[in-house]
């Protein structure tokens, strides 16, 4: 019954001076808010990055151009060249898929329409590496690649930065560069990652995208699969070995090329985001603190203001027990109503966030239930000296108070 009528008790507190108990929680509700979205967010990015790492294949590195070293000097950057893909491909002691790309930025028209968009060449096996799956229509065939066919599949947004639509841009003529292509593919959407976004690339045959796109023969980066059952460290050694006797690197000398293992980048990413996001969710935390020290002064006014109540609940026999459990659960039911409030805003506020970037869902229920629980723990640490001081007041004085 003591802890009904204390609760009744501040309930009533609170409505009658409303106003001033939601400026005094601003802070807990501000601090909950900044707490749950942060957290929540961080959820998200870290799902996206194993998603994304997870989509490039079963195992997937790269290859990049490295600087060749001499006598501790570094040279210029060495690039790749599609004979390194092929030394790649003809090695057959890992059943690897291998695919390059040859990257750049160019002026795709359609009809009176154009945009600026990122064109990829590479070959068929680049899809699924990637986890690259069609739409509509279809992939290079080998005649495309051999021959240097002009023909191209379009991300899923493509259309959309060309202001028509898929059914319309398909099997239709774009212009890219100087030069007439087919589209013959549209790839499902995959959504951004971040700075890249591969529903808004163009893919040709890499020999065409060599010829009539970029004028070059040097490539941009080399992307290898392998099967799960075999370990990083050898596939890394196997490329190694190929890729040194193909740029006739003498023993003793540096690669002038590295291989990146996109397992180990998701790992230092994941890390890097979750240290982040505690980081910034810890000093989010500190506006609770503050919130409490707000909490703790609007009690001790409270208590001035009814002292002649206080005096008035003693004098017809309530303990000092009893008046301090009624400040006590006074100041842990505004900490918790502000805790509530909060984790509402900042669901609002991820959720808004989440669905404009187009992330994975990911609520941290873990930091709901913290951020509430912190919250009332906040209330009866900043409510016991307000609470002691109005349990320990004279009753006889406090009558007489004006």
């Amino acid at each position: 019954m003591l802890a009904e009528e204390s609760l009744r008790s501040a309930l009533d507190a609170i409505r009658a001076n409303l106003l001033r108990s939601i400026l005094t929680a601003l802070a807990i509700i501000i601090g909950t808010a900044a707490v749950i979205a942060l957290v929540s967010i961080g959820g998200s990015a870290q799902q996206a990055i194993e998603e994304s790492i997870s989509d490039m294949g079963s195992q997937m590195l790269s290859v990049v151009p490295g600087q060749k070293k001499r006598n501790g000097v570094k040279s210029a950057y060495v690039p790749l060249k599609l004979t390194d893909v092929e030394a790649l491909v003809k090695d057959n002691q890992i059943p690897w898929r291998v695919a390059p790309e040859m990257r750049g930025n160019k002026q795709v028209k359609f009809k009176t329409e154009n945009a600026n968009l990122q064109i990829v060449g590479t070959t068929s096996d680049y899809f699924p590496i990637q986890g690259m799956e069609l739409s509509q229509g279809s992939i290079f065939s080998e005649d495309d690649e051999y021959k240097g066919g002009k023909v191209a599949v379009v991300g899923f947004d493509v259309a959309n930065e060309l202001n028509t639509t898929n059914d319309e841009l398909l099997n239709k003529k774009i212009t890219i560069g100087n030069s007439s292509f087919r589209v013959i593919g549209i790839t499902e959407a995959k959504g951004s990652g971040g700075w890249d976004n591969p529903d808004e690339r163009v893919y040709v045959p890499v020999l065409t995208a060599s010829e009539r796109v970029f004028g070059r023969i040097w490539i941009n980066m080399v992307v290898v699969e392998t099967p799960k059952d075999i370990k990083v460290p050898a596939v890394m050694i196997a490329i190694e070995r190929i890729l040194r006797r193909t740029h006739d690197i003498s023993p003793g000398e540096k690669n002038d090329f590295r291989i990146v293992d996109w397992s180990q980048i998701k790992d230092m990413q994941q890390e890097a985001t979750g240290i982040l996001t505690t980081m910034i969710a810890g000093i989010a935390s500190i506006s609770l603190l503050v919130g409490g020290i707000g909490v703790m002064n609007i009690m001790l006014v409270s208590v001035t203001e009814r002292t002649r109540e206080i005096g008035l609940r003693k004098a017809l026999g309530a303990t000092q027990k009893d008046i301090l459990i009624q400040f006590i659960v006074e100041a842990i039911l505004l900490c918790v109503i502000g805790g509530l409030i909060g984790v509402l805003l900042g669901l609002v506020l991820y959720f808004s966030i989440a669905s404009y970037q187009e992330w994975p869902i990911v609520i941290s229920f873990s930091a709901i239930f913290g951020s509430v629980t912190f919250s009332a723990m906040v209330g009866l640490f900043f409510g016991i000296w307000p609470a002691r001081r109005a349990a320990r007041l004279d009753p006889a004085v406090a009558l007489l108070y004006e």
